[in-house]
């Protein structure tokens, strides 16, 4: 057979082009579904169990008590003040004290946010929210006089209860600064 009298024909040109079409349409095909889909089976098979479903129930709103603004004042008057780091160990949740032991604590080396307040018996409780397990507040300080940090400084305070059970201990959770930088004033 002699193949340029093959290739001198238009019939068997056009031939040509759509068989060789074909072939690379094929080898798209199977280079996409071999290579760049590979791996990618049913990820979530249909299994079923015969365990319940867990649901989401939402903690229930709840009234601020007296041992919430009491706890968070004492956290206040020892662990921020840095006095009898010991006696408030006791009161502090996982969130907050991490891995620290009551050695650790001790020392004055925690994870909270130093400051000197005047008004630390009489400050004022903000509540942002309070539910059977947790609770936030907030709480503006005022620094006492001839110290070296802000002139009022307003903080965030976490509570949570032990165990997340509605009638566990209440703990402090949380201990943060509200402060915003300030904004430059507009150059004219």
């Amino acid at each position: 057979m002699n193949l340029t009298g093959f290739f001198d024909s238009p019939r068997n040109q056009r031939r040509l082009l759509w068989g060789s079409g074909a072939i690379l349409v094929v080898g798209i095909v199977l280079f996409v579904s071999l290579v760049l889909m590979r791996g990618t089976g049913n990820a979530f098979p249909d299994k079923f169990s015969n365990k319940p479903a867990q649901l989401y129930h939402p903690d229930k709103r709840a009234t601020v008590s007296p041992d919430e603004i009491s706890l968070a004042r004492k956290f206040i008057e020892t662990a921020v003040a840095r006095k009898d780091l010991n006696g408030i160990y006791a009161d502090l949740h996982p969130d907050l004290k991490g891995t620290l032991t009551r050695k650790q604590w001790s020392t004055g080396d925690i994870p909270v946010v130093t400051y000197e307040a005047r008004n630390a018996k009489t400050a004022a409780f903000v509540t942002d929210y309070s539910y059977q397990t947790s609770a936030l507040f907030e709480v503006d300080l005022v620094a006492k006089p001839n110290t070296e940090t802000r002139p009022e400084l307003r903080f965030y305070i976490g509570l949570k209860r032990a165990g997340d059970k509605p009638t566990g201990k209440w703990l402090v959770s949380y201990w943060q600064p509200h402060w915003r930088p300030p904004v430059p004033a507009a150059v004219n």
